[in-house]
């Protein structure tokens, strides 16, 4: 009985282990935005290269307002960093009219240091400059790939 309740105990560790340690998915890294009140609208992730312009796509569902709206962004470094590796964006904004999917345009550098993947954020915040959503741009080495 011993051996068995052993067995169950670490079956049941790797299992949490698993769950703890896996990466999240891209959806749930990324945020919720408002757009009226049948509408919502998504940010995604994105995967970029350096020397590149990067699309940080919004996947919009429901009924968007007649007149459509606006979403404010502005990036913010993480492990990539501007200017040396991503031209920064303090304030920018996305109008976004009908449904679907529509995009932000990012500038990825580069640099002659060959480096792992950095990432750095696409925020997406209201008036007050409050984040309503993330999105994650992870910048590839053409170099180290």
């Amino acid at each position: 009985m011993t051996r068995i309740a052993r067995w169950l105990s670490a079956s049941a560790l790797a299992l949490l282990a698993t769950i703890v340690l896996l990466p999240q998915p891209a959806s749930a890294a990324a945020g919720n935005l408002p757009c009226g009140s049948d509408c919502l609208a998504q940010s995604l992730d994105a995967v970029c290269w350096e020397k590149e312009w990067c699309a940080v796509k919004v996947v919009v569902k429901g009924t968007v307002p007649a007149a459509g709206f606006v979403l404010s962004y502005r990036t913010a470094d993480g492990t990539a960093s501007a200017p040396g590796d991503y031209v920064a964006v303090p304030s920018g904004e996305l109008s976004v009219t009908g449904e679907g999917v529509t995009q932000l345009r990012v500038f990825v550098a580069g640099d002659a240091v060959r480096e792992r993947d950095e990432t750095f954020a696409v925020e997406f915040v209201d008036r007050e400059g409050r984040v309503l959503g993330t999105s994650t741009v992870t910048v590839r080495d053409h170099a180290a790939h």
